[in-house]
């Protein structure tokens, strides 16, 4: 496994220690680690252990920046990297690029409480989201709706064998007072300073070190404090030490450890650092110091901005050695038991395994009723042959009560009739990209679902070349000799999916519904319509009633059933009252649930070029198919209980959905009840048999 680290520049600080602890800890292991950053003072430490560090400028905050994306993708492909790790926005932005349409996988970690929502959006894009805590867990998902699949809580760490704990009797001696940490107003080091005077007139002899440099923009607060020690009469009781990378030997002479932070911190790496070492920790209760420290028990938790409370908490550790000493030991257990950089890094492995195996996949089928049936039998190979998969689809709201018990698929994602205008594009592609899809397979091809697809930025998304389909990472070309199956397939070959058998499918427990039919009664089932858009695949009234009739007549033991969407409710009422023969009328009244059902109980099924065909199909229910306008080469899944009729005109297969010729709806006229009844008869015959 080869994986990149990319942060802003290797500096002091924890998120920094962090990263050459994890790649001096990996190795001599199956994990091989890479620096990116922008330079820094511990690229020294990188070297000393033959680390490769690639310095580029991934700290600048400008959109210049993403001009490096080509070299992150040119390193991604020259290394085969695995996995990028981003640890900061900038790295993020210019990574999650360079890591799309290629085989490395992208995931952050989330070291702040991120507060523009734009510029911050990516650190939820990664595939997961490492948070040092679970305050920043909490962050991540209100603030960015990053979703509870993606999140992993992995506190910071400590590294044992440095920071050697000891015994705080042996620490009574010392009069060093330290806080740890760059030189910001976030850190709150004037109340600190403030505290420390009104403790220094109790014991003059004791120190502060306040450990830590400003960068360039933070002079002036940095130039602050240091008149706030000259105006306070403090210069020979306070330091200002700049970087230490000993942090470990700096511990080892401290008395007590004070983190003043006035903003919501996302974890505290010295707080942890001071438990290993022995060293008693007061830290101000904001953001992950509270995860971190039981008040009283392993440390002290102060309010924020508070000189007081910092002045009484230093008085009280210096006072009540006994207390101190169990706090100190207390605060060492939670490290064994929580804070050891083995525990935290093997969940770190585990989820960069886990970014390897796991398959985020979605399908693209919005509509029509029948495609999205015509795509089962893809649903069901893509969940049988890429192994530990997620997989979501994307369908209309009407549709999706059809899914809802479906084993191959793991969450529906549902839109409304106006999905393809562009604030509804945008709205949705928004959302997709914080799912962080592995593959987008777009089996709806058209404008919108194109547009979708790019802009949720997966790492590779299929379809076909017509329209949009240059948006996709891989496109192939329209054959228009492909039957349905076969057309689904070609995309899926794209991702190296295949299909096992070329046949429609429906699950079992597909088929449950509230419709009660009579018990022992056997039912021929008509389709009586088409959509409402396509008037032209409709077998004529006249044609539906003389066929009733002649079941009727020569099938007494067979009862008839209706079937039809809300727009065939008219028709069916305008059919059942013109034959005065007693038939289950259920035009309208269906659910979809309820379709598949009822034609699960057929004995025979008539129907045109619609849903329901596909449908029964599935559910090897014999099935009489009349085609007209369409090409039924094109549209039916070969199946030995499927029988077509179609008639042959110079207009055939015109897919006009109204039909332009005098005589209405010729190719479907020409279809007589006579040798559909006489069909329905011979498959009856067959099945008796």
């Amino acid at each position: 496994m080869k994986i990149i680290q990319i942060l802003p520049k290797m500096n002091v600080g924890g998120v920094e220690r962090g990263v050459l602890d994890l790649t001096k800890h990996f190795k001599n292991s199956h994990i091989d680690n890479i620096v990116i950053s922008g330079g820094g003072r511990l690229t020294q430490e990188l070297e000393k252990e033959d680390i490769t560090h690639y310095q580029l400028p991934v700290f600048k905050k400008s959109l210049l920046s993403l001009f490096l994306i080509p070299k992150i993708r040119k390193i991604l492909k020259n290394e085969n990297i695995d996995i990028i790790h981003a640890r900061s926005r900038v790295p993020a932005w210019i990574s999650f690029f360079a890591s799309r349409d290629s085989n490395t996988e992208f995931i952050t970690t989330a070291h702040g409480m991120y507060k523009t929502k734009f510029w911050s959006e990516v650190m939820g894009w990664g595939k997961f989201v490492i948070c040092p805590s679970r305050i920043i867990a909490r962050h991540m998902k209100e603030t960015f709706d990053v979703g509870e699949e993606k999140i992993v809580i992995i506190p910071r760490w400590v590294n044992t064998a440095k920071f050697k704990f000891i015994d705080y009797s042996q620490k009574t001696e010392s009069n060093t007072i330290v806080s740890v940490g760059r030189i910001s107003p976030s850190k709150g080091y004037e109340y600190l300073i403030q505290g420390f005077k009104k403790v220094v007139r109790f014991n003059p002899l004791l120190k502060l070190q306040i450990i830590g440099s400003p960068d360039n923009s933070k002079l002036k607060y940095y130039n602050h404090l240091k008149s706030l020690v000259s105006a306070l009469s403090l210069t020979h009781n306070v330091q200002f030490i700049d970087f230490r990378q000993d942090i470990e030997n700096v511990l080892m002479t401290a008395r007590v450890l004070v983190a003043p932070s006035v903003i919501e911190e996302s974890f505290g790496r010295v707080i942890i650092e001071a438990f290993a070492s022995g060293v008693p920790v007061i830290a101000t209760k904001v953001g992950g110091f509270n995860e971190i420290i039981q008040d009283g028990k392993d440390g002290i938790l102060i309010d924020a901005q508070s000189p007081q409370a910092i002045a009484d908490s230093i008085i009280k550790i210096i006072n009540t050695p006994a207390y101190t000493k169990d706090m100190v030991k207390n605060a060492y257990q939670k490290v064994i038991n929580h804070y050891t950089m083995e525990k935290c890094l093997s969940e770190t492995e585990k989820v960069y395994k886990a970014s390897l195996s796991l398959k985020r996949i979605l399908v693209i089928k919005i509509s029509s009723l029948g495609d999205l049936i015509l795509s089962f039998p893809a649903l069901k190979a893509l969940k049988e042959q890429i192994h530990d998969n997620r997989l979501t689809i994307l369908t209309s709201k009407k549709y999706s009560p059809l899914l809802y018990d479906c084993p191959y698929i793991d969450e529906i994602i549902t839109v409304d009739n106006d999905y393809k205008n562009i604030k509804s594009i945008l709205t949705l592609s928004k959302a997709l990209r914080r799912k962080s899809f592995d593959y987008i397979i777009d089996f709806q091809n058209n404008k919108a679902s194109h547009l979708i697809s790019w802009l949720s930025f997966p790492k590779k998304s299929v379809g076909y070349s017509l329209r949009w389909g240059k948006l996709l990472t891989k496109n192939i070309k329209l054959n228009r000799e492909d039957t349905p199956l076969t057309s689904q397939e070609r995309i899926l070959q794209c991702i190296g999916v295949k299909f096992k058998e070329r046949k429609l499918i429906f699950w079992k427990g597909g088929t449950s519904s509230k419709i009660a039919l009579p018990d022992n009664t056997k039912f021929i089932g008509i389709s009586i319509s088409a959509s409402r858009r396509w008037e032209s695949k409709r077998w004529p009234p006249k044609h539906i009633i003389n066929l009733i009739k002649l079941i009727n007549k020569n099938l007494p033991s067979y009862k008839v059933i209706l079937i039809g969407d809300e727009t065939a409710k008219h028709l069916a009422d305008k059919i059942e009252n013109s034959i005065k023969i007693r038939l289950i009328n259920l035009c309208g009244k269906t659910t979809l649930a309820d379709l598949s059902f009822v034609i699960s109980k057929l004995s025979v099924f008539v129907t045109p070029d619609t849903a329901p065909l596909h449908l029964a199909t599935a559910l090897d229910i014999p099935t009489i198919a009349l085609f007209g306008p369409t090409d039924p080469t094109r549209h039916i899944v070969k199946s030995k209980n499927i029988t077509v009729f179609t008639k042959k005109l110079d207009c055939s297969f015109c897919y006009k959905p109204q039909c332009k010729l005098s005589e209405k709806n010729l190719c479907m006229q020409k279809i007589t009840p006579n040798e559909v009844f006489k069909k329905i008869e011979n498959i009856l015959r067959n099945i008796s048999h």
